[in-house]
């Protein structure tokens, strides 16, 4: 009986003792899941924020507004603003006129305009104003007017130009504002007679700017296209007159003409010598030819 019981408790310690480790291993791992689960949340949550953050700069946005408001101002993928001329000399294949006409219906229907004009029989001129994306295809239709003899484009960055006028746009707008701000506070005369003396100066400041902005705007919106039109054939020479009597008689009597002007240039140039020189001389010789006769006529 007592081998009995000391096997019994024998058996009951093992028990215990093999229970609490399979709990405690439990624990543990039940611990160490937790601890990964709540790691894994922040790791990923890190690693999104990086990428976000990241992400504007891959893709090279500038935060905040103001790139919103120059991707707007930006028609070019690119990003940048384009002026874009060309000049062109064609020799027209019909008249100048059937040309000159031609070429301003072409501007017209792809959305242009002629700025300027002037054109005659032997020669035709015009300045057409034509939107950026249909330049090209505005000088492809030129061919069908003309031999072209010369094209010559030329194109102009005025990116950095536009955005320096742009943002100080927005600043004198907000120097404007604060301006008229002030004038409504104020309250003595001489306070407000400086404030308008100085919102005159800042008001003309800003429409400059904006006139600036404007014109930049507009030649990056319409290329400028100078087209030069001439005849293909050159004018004949006109037709000599048959000789005749007439025509004869003509050129005798300006012959004449022109000899006796010849002669009396001559004479012209001569009679201040024959002035000066020529009566001092016939005086001497008269003097002398009298001395020399008197002897002569003595008894």
């Amino acid at each position: 009986m007592s081998r009995t019981r000391r096997t019994l408790a024998v058996v009951t310690v093992a028990g215990a003792l093999l229970a609490g480790t399979v709990l405690a291993g439990c624990s543990a791992g039940s611990s160490s899941n937790t601890g990964m689960s709540a790691v894994a949340p922040n790791s990923a949550g890190g690693s999104s924020g990086g990428d976000s953050a990241k992400a504007p700069q891959v893709n090279g946005a500038q935060p905040g507004s103001q790139s919103g408001a120059q991707s707007t101002a930006l028609p070019a993928a690119d990003g940048r603003q384009i002026v874009r001329t060309a000049t062109i000399s064609l020799k027209a294949k019909k008249t100048v006129t059937e040309a000159v006409t031609g070429i301003r219906q072409a501007a017209t229907a792809a959305g242009g305009y002629s700025s300027d004009e002037n054109s005659s029989d032997d020669h035709g001129s015009l300045t057409l104003k034509v939107p950026a994306d249909k330049l090209e295809s505005v000088l492809d239709q030129l061919r069908s007017f003309g031999d072209i003899t010369s094209r010559v484009e030329h194109t102009q960055d005025v990116t950095d130009e536009m955005v320096d006028v742009t943002s100080r746009l927005a600043t004198q707008r907000a120097s404007v504002d604060r301006v008229r701000a002030l004038m409504d506070k104020a309250s003595s005369l001489s306070d407000i007679t400086a404030l308008e003396s100085e919102l005159t100066k800042r008001e003309a400041d800003l429409e400059s700017l904006e006139q600036r902005h404007d014109s930049l705007a507009a030649q990056v919106a319409m290329s400028t296209v100078t087209v030069e039109v001439s005849r293909t054939d050159t004018p004949a020479p006109p037709p000599e007159d048959q000789a005749s009597f007439l025509s004869a008689l003509a050129g005798g009597w300006h012959a004449l003409i022109a000899t006796l002007n010849g002669i009396g240039v001559g004479l012209g140039a001569l009679l201040p010598f024959v002035l000066v020189i020529g009566i001092p001389a016939a005086v001497v010789y008269l003097v002398i030819r009298r001395r020399k006769a008197r002897p002569q006529a003595a008894p």
